[in-house]
């Protein structure tokens, strides 16, 4: 699975979750974008990182 595959699920199981998210997506192959209720935004650097840790990152800031 490729990062933007994972990206795409991920997203989708935080929109499911019914957190403050309304969108997640792959800016390039080092940041993801968290997009919040609000239009608020917060860019996270995901270089280099394992898809348990993709999630792990992008956690710290959903809650």
């Amino acid at each position: 699975m490729s990062k933007a595959d994972f990206i795409t699920v991920f997203e989708a199981t935080l929109l499911c979750a019914n957190l403050d998210v309304t969108g997640l997506s792959l800016v390039d192959d080092n940041h993801v974008l968290i997009t919040f209720k609000g239009n608020g935004t917060k860019k996270v650097n995901i270089e280099a990182d394992s898809f348990g840790a993709i999630i792990v990152d992008v956690m710290k800031y959903v809650f």
